[in-house]
């Protein structure tokens, strides 16, 4: 199936949940990120139970310092 993340199409076997797809990308830490499916936010803890659908779109947001 295919899934957007940041703009960059991939390709996931079917009931791929939103967890292995950020792990498969390789990401070091993922601490001080959000994902974000479909615009709309997906709290850490469901991560690992949300199964991901074709043509969904994920965005990875990086928390910034800053003020």
């Amino acid at each position: 199936m295919r899934i957007t993340i940041n703009n960059q199409i991939y390709q996931f076997d079917e009931n791929t949940t939103l967890e292995n797809a950020i792990h498969s990308l390789q990401m070091e830490e993922t601490k001080g990120i959000a994902l974000a499916l479909n615009e709309e936010i997906i709290p850490r803890s469901q991560w690992k139970e949300t199964v991901l659908n074709n043509e969904d779109k994920i965005i990875v947001i990086g928390a910034v310092a800053g003020g």
